[in-house]
């Protein structure tokens, strides 16, 4: 029988699952902000050709970072799910495992990148709704993998609103493959398992 927590323990799972997803989001923002900043060192020059590989190429990275931070996030909850099924089995009473904290759910492959661009969101947001050089200054030296796509080719920056759809989707396809190679490493695993306890029975 598993353990359930007790009511006035659950409003511990929502902190303890945010604080999760916080955690998972950090480096890929990390890395986002790194990029962003090389974009804006060369998508600033008057040559086109400079401006476009900036541009692109920035943005390459970022999805191809983001790849992979999706399939690492996306093994790991996995390999939590596995883990904690079987010490739920066993009755376990540590809260992580009776809230299942960190274990795979593919909505989680959305909202880990989503998190990661909410300060841009935020910054951007502000920005449209009362013009800053604060906010301006962040969005052109800090997200620029957001803002230049737009603004270079004369449209309003705002619609690098629409940006924070690479990173989303990029990371909740690595998140679904690293899940499956998991899953698939995890079945092998039994497989071997299971074959050397049938050996050691046979050699009784």
């Amino acid at each position: 029988m598993e353990i359930q927590p007790e009511p006035v323990q659950k409003g511990n799972k929502f902190l303890m699952e945010l604080g999760d997803l916080i955690t998972g989001a950090l480096l890929p923002f990390i890395v986002m902000l790194i990029f962003g900043s090389t974009i804006t060192m060369f998508a600033g020059m008057s040559d086109v050709a400079v401006q476009l590989t900036a541009c692109i190429g920035g943005n390459v990275l970022i999805a191809a970072a983001y790849v992979i931070f999706g399939t690492k996030n996306g093994s790991v909850a996995y390999r939590k799910l596995y883990v904690n099924q079987t010490k739920r089995a066993l009755n376990s009473s540590e809260l992580k495992v009776v809230y299942g904290t960190g274990e795979y759910a593919f909505w989680k492959g959305i909202v880990i990148p989503l998190i990661s661009c909410v300060p841009y969101l935020i910054f951007q947001i502000i920005n449209i709704a009362a013009p800053n050089s604060v906010c301006r200054f962040m969005l052109m030296y800090a997200f620029g993998w957001a803002y230049y796509p737009f603004t270079l080719a004369g449209l309003h920056e705002a619609l690098g609103i629409v940006m924070i759809a690479v990173p989303i989707i990029v990371h909740a396809a690595g998140y679904f493959v690293g899940m499956k190679k998991e899953e698939k490493l995890q079945a092998q695993l039994e497989a071997t398992n299971a074959e050397e306890k049938a050996k050691k029975k046979k050699r009784k």
